[in-house]
């Protein structure tokens, strides 16, 4: 398409990767060989584009990714000023769809920054989740089990693929492993709404970035496995602040680049967390689809994984009145769970405590209330003081469960943890277990221990102040 403009950020980005426009044509030229493509562009083709007129996709995209490999950082082809206009001024349409493209990366990059934008946020806010269906990821015929990485890659002796590249992005797939540690025990500590936005920071600047650096498949698969944790993680966090149709988009992308990195055990616990988000949202039908595509999706999982697989299927059994079925799960979790030591991630490990918990989640289901009280009471037992949010969410269900058991005095005293620890945290999920109990409590306001309750429930969200 002719334009009368010039495009001085192409112009910019040539100069700071010290390219002609033959190198960047050649290079587009390899880019597209390596794909499958024969194209013959040359130093008159990306004169045109520097005056102003655009090439056709792929084209764009191409040039994109040439120059962040080029420039070790990422690179969009809007960077480039080469990409077709949005009917969206914002761009949010563009970076919010789920669907758009086949790049992953690209499209992780697109949805933290339009995140980071104040205009493009809060169109993102905006959004309305909606349960779209997802077609499990296809796996080779054999049914084989996660890729393994080959002996001596990355290694200090150098082995296979051990050059420079290949020991960088070793590291900085250590770095991706070591940051997904630290937010997931943020999520549990304070909640989504805390230090959420450092995460999508963290995703756009550092995690996309090391991605373009040259590396070896195995370390590459490795990246983009720890990068696909990272985007589960800052989905949940998203989710935890009740914005579902983001949170919905950013598990499609971690989907993706699980995919990509041919990591079934990664694709699975993600499409897990798509079935509780929409089983959360109120859809069972759909939630209980993705969770059987994550149960046949790593079915050579470890135990701590399969358990956790597992569960969230017997849950939308339960909650869908699939008793038998649900049993039979939740018999077979308990059979696979093991404990998996401190250090190995927040991706490889079912704490006691969250299976407990999510044992006390299906027995609630099924109105098996005193087996329920006592899976949410182990799970109690086990978490973590630092881990308020986890903590509080299980005093309140514990709560709950008392109080449908009759035991009013005993609910009240269990509300009391919860109330301790809520004006820590910025949790959806804590702000709705704080509306139950008030639903739960204000048929009792005249009884001593409820309306004890029910004045702390008002001083801590006067605490808590605004979020």
């Amino acid at each position: 398409m002719a334009r009368d403009i010039p495009n001085p950020r192409l112009k910019e980005l040539l100069l700071e990767a010290h390219w002609t426009a033959g190198e960047l044509a050649r290079a587009i030229n390899s880019e597209g060989r390596a794909q499958g493509m024969d194209l013959r562009y040359d130093r008159t083709s990306v004169a045109h584009w520097l005056s102003g007129s655009r090439p056709r996709p792929p084209v764009p995209r191409l040039a994109a990714a040439v120059l962040a490999r080029r420039l070790r950082r990422p690179v969009l082809p809007d960077d480039l000023g080469l990409a077709d206009d949005a009917p969206d001024p914002s761009g949010a349409a563009d970076a919010t769809d789920h669907e758009q493209g086949d790049d992953p990366v690209a499209r992780l990059i697109a949805l933290t920054r339009a995140d980071a934008m104040p205009g493009t946020r809060a169109a993102l806010t905006r959004l309305v989740y909606a349960p779209v269906p997802v077609a499990p990821p296809v796996w080779p015929p054999d049914g084989s089990a996660l890729p393994q990485r080959p002996p001596g890659v990355g290694g200090v002796g150098g082995g296979i693929g051990g050059g420079v590249g290949t020991r960088s992005a070793d590291a900085g797939a250590r770095d991706l492993g070591a940051m997904a540690a630290v937010f997931a025990r943020q999520l549990g500590h304070q909640g989504g709404g805390h230090a959420r936005s450092a995460l999508a920071a963290y995703l756009r600047d550092d995690a996309a970035g090391l991605l373009n650096r040259p590396a070896d498949e195995a370390s590459r698969r490795l990246l983009l496995t720890h990068t696909a944790q990272l985007t589960h993680l800052l989905a949940n966090m998203t989710a935890d602040t009740d914005r579902h149709a983001l949170a919905q988009r950013y598990l499609h992308t971690a989907l993706a680049l699980a995919h990509r990195a041919h990591d079934r055990r990664t694709c699975a616990i993600t499409l897990r967390a798509l079935s509780l988000q929409a089983l959360e949202c109120g859809h069972l039908r759909v939630a209980a689809d993705l969770a059987d595509a994550a149960v046949r999706t790593a079915p050579h999982a470890p135990g701590a994984t399969r358990a956790f697989l597992l569960t969230q299927r017997a849950l939308t059994h339960a909650r869908g009145g699939r008793r038998t079925e649900a049993l039979s799960d939740l018999a077979e979790a308990e059979g696979w769970h093991t404990a998996v030591p401190e250090g190995q991630g927040p991706f490889a490990a079912y704490p006691l405590d969250g299976f407990h918990y999510q044992r006390g989640e299906i027995l609630l289901a099924l109105d098996e209330l005193p087996r329920a009280l006592q899976a949410f009471e182990s799970s109690a037992r086990h978490r973590r003081p630092q881990d308020h949010r986890l903590a509080a969410l299980t005093q309140a269900r514990k709560a709950e469960t008392l109080l449908r058991l009759g035991h009013l005095d005993a609910a009240c005293t269990a509300w009391s943890p919860f109330l301790r620890r809520y004006p820590l945290l910025r949790s959806t999920r804590a702000d709705g277990a704080l509306d139950r109990l008030r639903a739960h409590l204000r048929p009792f306001a005249r009884h001593p221990g409820a309306a004890h309750v029910l004045e702390a429930a008002r001083a801590v969200t006067a605490l808590r102040g605004p979020c």
